[in-house]
């Protein structure tokens, strides 16, 4: 079976460390002539390889809510971080600072800015924000840890010793126009094709490509007219891509466009994969078809279906009710309130569903992932390899 790890790889990584996963930065160096036509001619896509990591830029066609960083939920971090990258922006390699000259830094440039966010340390979820940062630029390699003493978020007097490897400079795209006159999120997406046709020729097929590569799935709403005229004349061509250098097919449906990837993926951000909630949100696929099956919920047109968040959230019970024995310790003792909020954050997240106030769209992709129990007594919900004691 052809070797995919390469483009699994730079597809769910942020980058390739060399200093971190040097056995990891060497295959994937060593094997990136096969793929670089793809990368550049398919996608458009900057890679961006030298002596210290790789980088595949990954800018959507179309910016998605589970698009951010997956362990930021306030948007007093994303201030955080990019004010520490400001912090950073002059520090050579192996630098030292402390961690309160940084919460000085931090504190006055978000009021010199007259910034929304502007953090109080008195608070602990502020100290927690500025925490989580911290840990994701340790994960990233941007930071190291010389020393520690005490967590921020529980003593607000922990001072901390750090060390700069350099990197922060890479973590910001570069961008070819001036975003301080951008006025919203598209403007950022469109940046490196501003001023370029994207109805025809390469961006366009750019736009397609990205679709299928960088979301988990694109519906019919995703595309433009000519996008979708193109996925209808080029949609053989394309599949030979994804034979050629993945290990999925492309399901093509009137409504939506997604890549089917092989149950042997292992990595992480797929679906489903090894989280118990995974085989959850799997039941309550199959939930949603039974009601539609039964007539309870009526397709739309467009393959998806309207329905209010009360019914939902009582299909997501009535699921829970009926398979509840199944489910793993942590899923069994979880409240009632916060199993749903778990649940159809989880969906959105894999978009399945979209919410608007009251109301959800569910999107024709519970059709393609779905699950039942099998008929032997099992003691542990595991369809399909899932952790059974994976707390989230």
């Amino acid at each position: 079976m052809m070797d995919t790890y390469v483009i699994d790889y730079l597809l769910n990584n942020y980058w390739c460390v060399k200093e971190v996963n040097p056995k990891e930065y060497f295959k994937i160096k060593n094997n990136l002539d096969f793929y670089k036509d793809f990368f550049q001619n398919k996608l458009g896509s900057r890679l961006i390889v030298n002596d210290r990591f790789i980088k595949l830029e990954k800018i959507p066609a179309v910016a998605k809510s589970y698009m951010g960083l997956n362990n930021f939920t306030n948007p007093l971090e994303y201030t955080i971080l990019f004010i520490i990258l400001l912090y950073l922006e002059d520090k050579p390699k192996l630098e030292q600072f402390i961690l309160s000259n940084l919460i000085d830094f931090i504190t006055t440039t978000a009021t010199t800015l007259e910034l929304n966010n502007i953090p109080n340390w008195n608070l602990f979820h502020h100290r927690k924000c500025l925490v989580n940062v911290i840990n994701h630029l340790k994960d990233l390699y941007i930071i190291k840890v010389v020393e520690e003493q005490n967590i921020f978020s529980e003593d607000i007097k922990a001072e901390a010793l750090y060390e700069t490897t350099g990197l922060s400079n890479y973590f910001v795209r570069e961008f070819k126009n001036n975003i301080l006159e951008y006025n919203d999120l598209n403007d950022y997406i469109s940046d490196e094709f501003m001023n370029q046709d994207d109805t025809v020729g390469e961006v366009r097929r750019y736009r397609v490509y990205r679709h299928l590569m960088y979301s988990l799935v694109s519906y019919k709403e995703d595309f433009n007219e000519f996008e979708i005229d193109y996925l209808r004349k080029f949609k053989n061509n394309i599949q030979n891509e994804i034979n050629k250098y993945l290990n999925a097919s492309l399901d093509l449906t009137k409504n939506m466009a997604v890549l089917l990837y092989s149950l042997e993926t292992g990595e992480k951000l797929y679906f489903p994969n090894n989280k118990a909630i995974s085989d959850i949100v799997l039941l309550v696929n199959n939930e949603l078809l039974d009601n539609v099956d039964l007539g309870n919920l009526t397709l739309n047109d467009d393959e998806t279906i309207t329905i209010s968040k009360e019914i939902l959230m009582r299909i997501i019970k009535d699921t829970r009710e009926k398979y509840l024995k199944y489910f793993s310790k942590y899923y069994q003792e979880l409240s009632i309130s916060n199993f749903l909020i778990e649940v159809i954050k989880y969906m959105e997240e894999y978009d399945f569903i979209r919410g608007k106030a009251e109301f959800y769209k569910i999107y024709p992709m519970i059709t393609k992932l779905k699950g039942i129990i099998p008929k032997e007594d099992i003691e542990q919900l595991d369809l399909f390899g899932g952790n059974v004691n994976e707390n989230n």
